[in-house]
Formats: structure tokens, C-alpha cells, sequence
């Protein structure tokens, strides 16, 4: 398997929007600077979106999957929580569903290999095994399904742009997902399992040191195998971690932004950023989990997190806390008066 069947072009910023976002906000109602981050934000949106004034329109895809290694214990949660909760994103009460109406985002729910799908919920199947391969034995994927999910990803990103969305949010569910995101990091980082096995949904003291052992297994398992990032997210990954991964790489390619949620999402976008590098530039770290793999990951990224809140729920729930203050900065921004607007003196 090689990369070039899957790597898309990355659309660049635009260079000029950016900078006459920069100039608009050095002439606005305040001391320059004084906004913070919020003034740095304004001008990333206007660099992905090429509008010097944008009022930026988010869509939220959540991809649910279940994992085969849930049978090795590293998780406080059973698998068919997985389906349940797809049912309540469904059904309008849970975390993300809530941050996104406040936020004004639209939710788009994909099952990328949920063994209990919930009846009833709109919800798009992308036709990923259920669970995903146990990585601690086996791949996660065969080379088939990674081809397929990462095209899902891209085909749901094409889809954004084509209905005039201009950020996008990639939040997933899956019980057992904070294993192979660990595994990933490690990969991708050369960090061993102590360092990036963190306790997840919350398991105790044994549960954390028998996901270590996991970690560390499918590591020597699969380490002399991963010849590129492909063959990493096939192997380590699992159906929600690699249709995400192809959403970081549609965003990129039809000029999208995207904002990272936690360490499962940070993960799957980590492999694409891996494979398109120059895609670093369409990212906003939306917040920094608890995990210690998100740190990590965060660091490789060279992203500074929007928000430190020590969540750790994922749904893509950090990232759409995070567009609340993404919808602030380009209000401020579009709505506020300059100083001439305002007829008060600069200085």
C-alpha cells in the first residue's frame, strides 16, 4: 500500500485575507493586541476561508466505531455503550449535541463500525466492519477497509465545502478508542507506552497498567510492519480514527478549516498532517485533554490549544467549546468600528 493513493493536494491559506485581517484588527476599537488569542483566531479564520470578514459556518462530523482490543480490558465502559450513546447524539441530550446548537453548528453522525447501531437515528453508514480488528493480534483494518474509510472521510469533507461550510469539527465515540490513539501517538512521536497511555474512560490502577501492556504488545506486533502512515492507521487505528483521518485530508484539500478535538480525533488528524504535512496550516487546536497523549500529540503538531479546561469527554465536545470562542473572535472582528469609524483618536 503506498501513500499516493490516498494523499490529496492541500489547498494553501489565503495569504492576502489573512494579512487584511491583521490590518483590520491593528485599526479596531482597542489597544492593539489587547483581544489576545481571539485577535489571532479572527485572522486564522479569514486565512482558511479567504474573507477578510468572515462569519464562519461549522460543521460537526462524529464518527462512532467500536474496537475488536475492548476485549483486552482497557476499558471502564462495556462496547454496546458505543450505540447508545450514538443514540443519544441522535436524539439531541448529549454533551456535543448541546455544544453544537449553542454554538450554531450543524452534527452529522457516521457509523464507521458500530456493532449496535441505534434504530431510528439518522445516521450515515459507511460500511466498516463491526468492531474493528483486535490490534493487540491483528490489524484493525484490512487494506480494503482503511482505503474505503479514508475515502469516506474525504468524500464527507467534499460534501461540507459543496454545501458552503468553511470549518469543520472532527468528534468521535467509541468505547476502547483510547487505545489505539495511544498506539498511534506512539508511532508517530517514537514515545513509548508509559508515556502515552493515559486512563481514558477511567479505568483503576490495574486497568491502567493491563492498557499499558497493550500497548506495548501491539507496538512489537505491528512495528516492523508500519512502512508508511497508511499502513500505521490500518494497523493501529480503527473505522472512526481513519474516516476522521480522511476528513483532515478532505478539509485540506478543498479548503477547509478544522478544529481538533481531544486525543482520539488529534490522533486520527496527527496521520494526516503525517501524510500531508503543509495541512498544519488549516488546524486550530481547539483544547488539551487530560490525556498525556494529547500533550504529546499537540507538541508534534506544534498547535497551542485554544482552551484548558481538563476535559476529557471527546464527542468532539473540546472543539466545539473551543468554536464558541471561534464565533466570538469573528464577531468582534467583523462587528466591531475602527477608530476612524468610531471618530476616536488612535493615539
Amino acid at each position: 500500500m503506498t501513500k499516493t493513493m490516498v494523499i490529496p493536494a492541500i489547498r494553501p491559506i489565503d495569504t492576502a485575507a489573512r494579512d487584511a485581517a491583521l490590518a483590520r484588527q491593528a485599526q479596531l476599537l482597542k489597544p492593539p493586541g489587547s483581544l489576545g488569542r481571539l485577535e489571532e483566531v479572527a485572522a486564522w479564520v479569514a486565512g482558511v476561508t479567504g474573507r477578510e470578514r468572515p462569519v464562519p459556518r461549522t460543521r460537526i462530523v462524529i464518527a462512532a466505531a467500536d474496537h475488536g482490543v475492548a476485549a483486552e480490558g482497557v476499558s471502564a465502559f462495556p462496547q454496546e455503550v458505543t450505540g447508545q450513546m450514538l443514540g443519544a447524539f441522535g436524539a439531541g441530550f448529549a454533551a456535543i449535541t448541546v455544544l453544537a446548537r449553542q454554538a450554531g453548528a450543524e452534527l452529522v453522525l457516521i457509523d464507521a463500525g458500530v456493532i449496535a447501531p441505534p434504530p431510528g437515528v439518522a445516521h450515515e453508514d459507511v460500511g466498516l466492519p463491526a468492531p474493528s480488528g483486535n490490534l493487540a493480534v491483528e490489524p484493525a483494518l484490512r487494506p480494503d477497509e482503511v482505503r474505503s474509510a479514508l475515502r469516506a472521510g474525504r468524500e464527507l469533507a467534499a460534501r461540507a465545502a459543496a454545501d458552503g461550510i468553511d470549518l469543520l469539527i472532527a468528534g468521535e465515540m467509541g468505547i476502547a478508542n483510547t487505545t489505539p490513539a495511544a498506539c498511534l501517538t506512539a508511532a508517530l512521536t517514537g514515545l513509548g507506552a508509559d508515556a502515552v497511555v493515559g486512563r481514558g474512560t477511567g479505568v483503576d490502577a490495574d486497568g491502567l497498567r493491563r492498557k499499558r501492556a497493550v500497548v506495548a504488545r501491539a507496538l512489537a506486533l505491528h512495528g516492523p510492519h508500519l512502512t508508511d502512515e497508511v499502513e500505521v492507521l490500518r494497523r493501529l487505528g480503527g473505522g472512526e480514527l481513519a474516516v476522521l483521518c480522511g476528513l483532515a485530508l478532505g478539509a485540506g484539500e478543498h479548503g477547509l478549516g478544522l478544529i481538533c478535538d481531544g486525543v482520539i480525533a488529534t490522533a486520527a488528524v496527527a496521520v494526516a498532517v503525517a501524510m500531508a504535512p503543509e495541512l498544519r496550516h488549516r488546524l486550530l487546536a481547539g483544547h488539551r485533554s487530560v490525556e498525556p497523549a494529547h500533550e504529546h500529540l499537540l507538541t508534534w503538531l506544534g498547535l497551542r490549544p485554544l482552551v484548558e479546561l481538563d476535559l476529557r469527554l471527546g464527542e468532539g465536545s473540546g472543539a466545539a467549546t473551543a468554536l464558541l470562542l471561534v464565533n466570538a473572535a469573528c464577531a468582534l472582528h467583523d462587528q466591531m468600528a475602527t477608530f476612524a469609524e468610531a471618530g476616536v483618536a488612535a493615539s
